[in-house]
């Protein structure tokens, strides 16, 4: 087991719940290590996550390596799947920070905004629904990483990816910042 690798999630994961971007047990975080990656444990609290909370699974066969017999979260899939098709992605943030989620369970858009590099479309990028945990949902929202750094996920939750943990962090950060400010705009025009 990587510590290094286990303490930074830790440490993210705590940094993500005081920053309100995770509600109750929902959301998870992995990073990339060769051919295995470190994923919070299925059902963790952010706020008390702790060393043993953390799954070593291998990309390929999702066999893992778990303390105190916990089982990596039911997104799993998804993150091997993100890995799978971006050599370039080494941390995989999911969240379900209050603003983006929800524009993520509406029917208005998320238009991109200054401050995160080159606004290439429109809006942020949307996966259709599909249950948690669910190759469908593994499947769709990897195929659409492949263009993007972050999507929302419908009647669900936000994805970032990044080349580390701070990176992906950061973009999560970002697109609920850009998220509280439309919706505080959207009330202004009311």
């Amino acid at each position: 087991m990587n510590n290094k690798i286990i303490e930074k999630i830790v440490e993210t994961a705590h940094h993500i719940y005081d920053k309100d971007m995770i509600i109750g047990k929902a959301g998870n975080i992995s990073i990339r290590d060769g051919d295995y990656i470190y994923i919070t444990a299925s059902g963790t609290d952010f706020k008390s996550l702790h060393y043993e909370d953390i799954i070593k699974v291998d990309i390929d066969d999702l066999s893992y390596i778990s303390e105190d017999n916990k089982i990596p979260s039911m997104e799993t899939s998804l993150h091997t799947e993100i890995y799978k098709k971006r050599s370039d992605v080494e941390s995989v943030v999911h969240v379900h920070s209050p603003y983006a989620t929800a524009f993520a369970f509406s029917k208005k858009r998320l238009t991109r905004l200054e401050g995160f590099g080159e606004i290439t479309s429109e809006y942020i990028e949307e996966v259709e629904y599909y249950p948690p945990g669910s190759k469908k949902l593994a499947d769709c929202a990897s195929d659409m990483l492949k263009n993007e750094d972050a999507v929302l996920l419908k009647d669900h939750g936000v994805l970032c990816v990044g080349k580390n943990i701070d990176e992906a962090t950061l973009l999560c950060e970002y697109i609920e910042g850009i998220a509280k400010t439309q919706y505080i705009a959207h009330v202004l025009n009311l």
